[in-house]
């Protein structure tokens, strides 16, 4: 599968233009697993940091990887620990008792992914998968039309993997601790807007086939000054918290 989020400039639109809103997991796991603090924690596929950064708040030690360096070049700007390191090799990074992905499992190949998680877990530790999408705009309707008919049409999401989830099923080393999905409202201003979509892999896929950010950002630009886009834009989430009961396996 290809990679995203490696060319230049990703990081920059990626640090720029997506919503930090990942303290929300924070409340996630406080419900799931109240009162407890881990020891280390790993967030796979940290990219410029924004779901490293809340970690560090309920972790003694927190390491984020991820595949792209163009990403980790941001996240060290923010003091991260970070390194470069693919989710396969987390069990070389050694044991964590919190696993944290966002917005990743997706891209991720499902048994190789929860193998290695379990190799990289300390007995007992807890894994959190969450993901954050666009849900379109809280009151404008041709809007939402727009995005669908339009957009998604002409832009449509690169392949992918089934599912964001784990889904642990018959695995009887997975427990599943809670889960959820919602909204959180965001607001952005049409440059906004487009600089939230150019951190996508929709318009992210056509970059990397060699169109010009500058000419999707006139097509789209042009589009959006049809709409009332006041107000604030839904940004959905869904997230798994598990217990992985296996423990290393070095």
């Amino acid at each position: 599968m290809a990679r995203y989020f490696t060319a230049a400039e990703a990081g920059e639109r990626y640090a720029a233009f997506r919503p930090k809103v990942h303290h929300v997991a924070l409340q996630w796991l406080e419900e799931a697993v109240p009162e407890r603090r881990f020891s280390r924690a790993l967030d796979i596929a940290c990219g410029t940091g924004d779901s490293t950064v809340p970690l560090a708040e309920i972790a003694e030690e927190v390491l984020g990887i991820d595949s792209s360096e163009e990403m980790l070049r941001f996240a060290r700007r923010r003091g991260l620990h970070v390194r470069r390191a693919d989710y396969t090799e987390a069990a070389a990074l050694g044991t964590f008792d919190l696993i944290s992905t966002c917005m990743a499992f997706h891209w991720f190949d499902a048994e190789a992914a929860i193998s290695s998680y379990k190799a990289a877990s300390a007995p007992g530790a807890v894994w959190l998968i969450y993901n954050f999408a666009f849900g379109g705009h809280s009151t404008s309707d041709e809007f939402n039309r727009w995005f669908q008919d339009f957009y998604l049409e002409n832009y449509p999401s690169p392949p992918r993997g089934k599912s964001s989830r784990v889904s642990p099923g018959t695995d009887h080393e997975v427990e599943l601790l809670a889960e959820g999905s919602g909204w959180l409202p965001v607001e952005l201003s049409r440059e906004g807007l487009f600089g939230y979509l150019s951190t996508q892999s929709n318009l992210e896929d056509r970059i990397r086939q060699g169109e010009a950010l500058e000419d999707l950002r006139e097509v789209i630009m042009g589009h959006l000054d049809a709409f009332d886009l006041s107000g604030t834009f839904r940004y959905t989430y869904t997230y798994e918290i598990l217990r992985c009961a296996c423990g290393s396996r070095s």
